[in-house]
């Protein structure tokens, strides 16, 4: 397989126990910066801009960010030798069900009418052979670019509403070679040798041009793959904020901030927060 899951052990070598506090500490930064929700409003899902996966994971891997634009990993650690890219997931916590889903190649303008007509013409092979090259050459221009660079990781972080998992996975350039077709319909093309079909599964997809992967996050947390921050336990108090003065809102923010805290993190020593 293309792409291999990292073991707990390996997963832990790179979030050791500090690495783990501050994921902790940036998750309860993300959910307090959440706009409250006005009485008897459904739930919206906790949004993470992907810059801030990636600055993630430049603190906590003490790694230097590489990801502007295109480019394909988000940081770079030459010391330790390895590149890695930064991708969030969300799950809805469902037994055998597949997360949303990530791009792992596209090909914005080469792909335009001949992907269509490659698809018209039901040149399934060749679509994948071409989507196995772009996929290669993107991964091989980074250690191209960084001279003594070993190995090349995607790092997911995968949201079940207010629990979230990391987990890792190791890339083996040298098999996207042995991609191949699985198996394929009018839109869309199931790739086999990318990655274990118990662990996720990937596809071309005509309509929006790309490759993408998606995960069975059960299976990674049967298998004890990831490393889970559980929030399920989070009560954060819906509230009308219109017509509180500033006074107000800052008792508020500051009782929501003390309560996520504690329940993140660990409780709060409001001595020191009230010296400040």
């Amino acid at each position: 397989m293309v792409i291999t899951p990292l073991n707990k052990k390996k997963l832990e070598n790179f979030f050791n126990r500090d690495a783990q506090n501050l994921l902790k500490y940036f998750l309860f930064k993300a959910i307090f910066s959440q706009p409250e929700l006005v009485n008897n409003q459904s739930e919206i899902p906790i949004q993470v801009p992907k810059e801030h996966i990636e600055q993630w994971l430049v603190q906590c891997l003490g790694a230097d960010p590489v990801g502007s634009g295109s480019y394909p990993v988000d940081i770079i650690n030459l010391n330790k030798k390895y590149g890695a890219d930064a991708k969030m997931l969300s799950w809805n916590g469902k037994k055998g069900s597949l997360s949303g889903e990530t791009s792992l190649a596209q090909k914005f303008k080469d792909a335009g009418n001949d992907l269509d007509d490659a698809f018209r013409n039901r040149q399934f092979d060749g679509i994948v052979n071409d989507w196995s090259k772009l996929l290669k050459n993107k991964l091989l221009h980074v250690k191209n670019d960084y001279k003594g660079l070993d190995e090349i990781y995607y790092f997911f972080v995968i949201r079940q509403n207010n629990i979230f998992h990391v987990c890792g996975m190791e890339v083996d350039i040298n098999k996207i070679d042995y991609i191949c077709v699985d198996r394929t319909s009018s839109a869309s093309i199931w790739i086999k040798n990318l990655i274990d079909s118990n662990y996720g599964e990937s596809k071309i997809y005509k309509a929006k041009k790309r490759m993408e992967l998606r995960l069975y996050p059960y299976k990674w947390i049967e298998n004890n793959l990831v490393i889970s921050f559980d929030n399920s336990t989070l009560n954060i108090e819906n509230k009308e904020l219109i017509g509180m003065d500033i006074n107000e809102l800052y008792s508020h923010s500051f009782y929501n901030f003390i309560n996520l805290f504690k329940t993140i993190i660990g409780d709060p020593k409001l001595d020191t927060f009230k010296n400040k």
